[in-house]
C-alpha cells in the first residue's frame, strides 16, 4: 500500500458540471486505493468571521479544529461534492493550513469524486446542503 504526497497535475482533475450539483471534480485519470488526489492550502475563518455570514460560500467550507472556525480549501478542495458514500475523504492538516485528498477505493478516470464533509444533520440543514 504505497502512497505519495504531490500536487495534482492538471490533467488529473478536471472540474465541470455536476447534475443536480452545481459543479464538481471529476477523476482525469484512475486514482489507486489510498493515493493522494491533492493537498490544498485553506483560508481559515474564525468564529467571529462565520458568525457576520458566509454568503455564497456556506456550501463550500470544512470544519476547522475545535473553535468554531471553517477553513475555505483552495485548489479544488471546496468543490468537491459531498457524498455519504464517498471515494474519497479528507484530512484537515491545521498545522500545515493545508487539507489532504486522498482516495478510499480505486477511482476511475472520468469518475466524479465525492468526500463527506463530516457535518451533522443540523450543519446540513443550516448550511442548505442535501446530506
Amino acid at each position: 500500500m504505497a502512497t505519495r504526497t504531490r500536487a495534482a497535475d492538471s490533467k488529473d482533475l478536471v472540474v465541470r458540471k455536476a447534475r443536480g450539483m452545481g459543479r464538481g471534480v471529476f477523476a482525469g485519470r484512475a486514482f489507486e486505493a489510498w493515493e493522494f488526489i491533492e493537498v490544498c492550502p485553506v483560508l481559515v475563518l474564525s468564529a467571529e468571521q462565520v458568525e457576520k455570514g458566509l454568503g455564497s460560500l456556506e456550501s463550500y467550507v470544512f470544519l476547522w479544529g475545535e473553535g468554531g472556525d471553517l477553513a475555505l480549501a483552495l485548489g479544488y478542495g471546496s468543490l468537491y461534492n459531498h457524498s455519504s458514500d464517498p471515494n474519497a475523504e479528507f484530512n484537515p492538516r491545521l498545522g500545515r493550513g493545508e487539507i489532504t485528498f486522498r482516495a478510499l477505493r480505486r477511482i476511475e478516470a472520468g469518475e466524479q469524486i465525492f468526500i463527506n464533509y463530516r457535518w451533522d444533520e443540523a450543519d446540513f440543514k443550516a448550511f442548505g446542503v442535501p446530506a
